[in-house]
Order: C-alpha cells, then structure tokens, then sequence
C-alpha cells in the first residue's frame, strides 16, 4: 500500500505546491498555510520508503498509512473543489464585469469554507508527522526531496533564476512599490559612507515579497544601472560556502576545487571589486540574518559606491540586524486586484489544457 501512496502523496504534493506558488493562500486570505501545508507532506513523503520496509512487521505503522492515505483523499478532493468551483466562476461570468464576477461568486464565504479545510488539514497532517519518530520511521537515501517551499528547512536553495511572468503581475499597488524601490535602489543617499546599502522588504509567507522583488531586479533602470546582478535563495540553516559558491559562479568566475571560507572569500572580493553590484538575498530567516555582515559583508564591501543588497523576508527583526538603510512593507492585495490574478491564473490554466489537448 505504501508504494501505491506515495506516488498518491507526491501527486498531492506537487498540486498544492502550484497552489502555494500561485498564492492561492494569499487569494484565500490564509497567507502561509497552503505553504505549511507542502512542507508537511514533504516531511511525510521522505519516509514513506521506510514505513513500505516496514509495515509488514508492524500493525500500528499500517494504521499510520491508513489515516495518511484518508488525509490525503481529502486534500485530494479539496483541490478539486478549489479548482471545479473557480473554473466554474470564471466560465459563467465570461462576459461579465469584474464587479458581477465577484457578486455572483460568494468569495467570502467560498474563502472561509476552503480556507477553514486547508487549516484543519494543517492540523491532522502536523498529529501524522509527529507520529514519525515514535514509530521509528526515517529518511532513507532514495527519498530525496527535490523541492522546498517557501525553502524553510535545511540547506541554502541555490536557486538563481529570478524571472516572472509578467502577465500574471497585476494591481496599482506593485507598480507603485516596484516604482518606490527602484527610485530607492538607484538614487545615491546622502551622507551614507558605505559602498554598500541593504534595503529590506518585509512581509507575511505568500504575501508576494519574492514577485516584488522579481519585479524590480528585471526592471530595465535596475539592469542598466549595475554591473553584476545576483539572486539567491536563502534557508534557516545556511551553509556559507554554498552561498559563496554560488555567487562566484553568477559573477563570471570559477572557484574550482575551493571548498573553504578562507579560500572562497578572496575569490569572491576580487570578482566584485570595483564593481557596481545588486545582489538579492530571498527569503531570509532570523536564523540566517547574520548572512551580510557574518559572511558576504567582507567579501563584498569592496564593490563600487552605490552597490546594493535588496532582502526579502517575513520578519521585521531582520532589518535590524542586518542594519537596513530602508525597510519596506509589502500589503495584502486588494479584493478586485486578487480577483484579477485569480482569474489570470485560472484563464492560463485553461488555455494550456486547450494547447495540451
């Protein structure tokens, strides 16, 4: 039965990870619960190789499996509703206004309904997770996650790749914000001695910190204005080596066989200096706000006057740490503005299930 759910569980997981990057959660109004959410199940997805070698042995395992596997038909059928029930708001208001759109779909209550679900799954997924240890279940090498979100557990997610599709960008208000950061960003303040000026965005999980932020560092201003750019994600737990690896690479260079700090840090000072450079630290955790002056501040201070280090995190405490010049709060979306990203989303899904069909 175990192989069987865990093809089950990685099918689940790979739908609410397109919800949680969808910002379903946002739209919904539970802002990081579809996020907690797929992290559980990925906590519950790596062993489930183990609870297959040893069910056989072990009734209370296979009761485990069982109360999994009915956890999971309801996730199931929760997406389903989720999907079925907006495809559903979008086909019969085709050629309606946004206005009749949102009073013929009753959105509070359909958020309340789905959202109070995806809480109370959060509950008995967080009581199954919690039962691993006692039953001896652990991570066997062939479980291998290759995905985290919001990359909240262990090692630094080297993700590089800050694009965004733009068609799914909508509302005043991330004009307004990328319009504000940016002025910020390229505009030299006065009496700052630093070559180097640390901007934070701050924000609840889901609350589109990351879009923002994709959003100013493709910004045409941004691209003209520095010599190297460099995005990377960040987790709790950094490996600082990783980090710096990873930035050599996106600056052109090469660190080879170098595994250590001592020998990393120098390559990395010479690559950057003189050199006007804006570099992204996404998704920054308390436990690793000492990644600037702990870590890059040393190799990186050496860029040319202007340069800038934009982060994005979900707590404020951050910014005092990392001794911020300029702290920026990302808000919710409007009503009419989720609606509208909500109804894209749903618009593309349809038009690539005509283009697969």
């Amino acid at each position: 039965m175990a192989m069987i759910l865990q093809a089950f569980v990685g099918n689940i997981s790979s739908r609410l990870t397109k919800m949680a990057a969808d910002e379903v959660g946002m739209l919904l109004g539970i802002p990081g619960q579809i996020e907690k959410l797929v992290n559980t199940v990925r906590d519950i997805q790596c062993v489930l190789s183990d609870a297959e070698r040893k069910q056989i042995n072990s009734s209370a395992i296979q009761r485990w499996l069982m109360e999994l596997k009915d956890v999971m038909y309801d996730a199931d059928d929760l997406i389903d509703t989720w999907q079925i029930k907006t495809e559903d708001c979008v086909s019969s208001s085709k050629f309606s206004s946004s206005v009749s759109l949102i009073s013929s779909f009753n959105k509070t209550k359909f958020a309340h309904e789905i959202g109070t679900k995806i809480k109370e799954l959060n509950s008995r997924l967080e009581e199954i997770s919690k039962k691993k240890s006692d039953l001896g279940l652990n991570e066997l090498l062939e479980d291998v996650r290759p995905f985290k979100y919001p990359r909240s557990n262990s090692d630094i997610s080297l993700k590089t790749d800050p694009s965004i599709v733009l068609a799914d960008i909508v509302g005043d208000k991330i004009e307004e914000d990328t319009e504000l950061l940016v002025k910020w960003l390229t505009t030299e303040e006065k009496g700052v001695t630093e070559n180097v000026n640390v901007f934070v965005v701050v924000g609840m999980p889901g609350i589109g910190k990351t879009t923002l932020a994709k959003k100013v560092f493709n910004d045409l201003r941004i691209q003209e204005e520095f010599h190297l750019k460099f995005w990377v994600c960040v987790s709790k737990d950094l490996k600082g080596a990783e980090l710096l690896k990873c930035i050599i690479r996106e600056a052109g260079g090469c660190h080879g066989a170098a595994e250590e700090r001592s020998e990393l840090v120098p390559m990395l000072k010479r690559l950057v200096r003189g050199k006007k450079f804006f570099l992204v630290l996404d998704d920054v955790w308390p436990e690793s706000q000492n990644v600037w002056d702990g870590l890059l501040r040393d190799a990186m201070i050496g860029g040319a006057r202007g340069s800038r280090l934009l982060v994005t995190t979900r707590d404020g405490n951050v910014a005092r740490f990392m001794n911020a010049t300029t702290t920026h709060s990302v808000e919710k979306l409007s009503d009419e503005d989720a609606w509208s990203l909500l109804i894209k989303q749903i618009k593309t899904k349809q038009r690539g299930n005509i283009d697969n069909a």
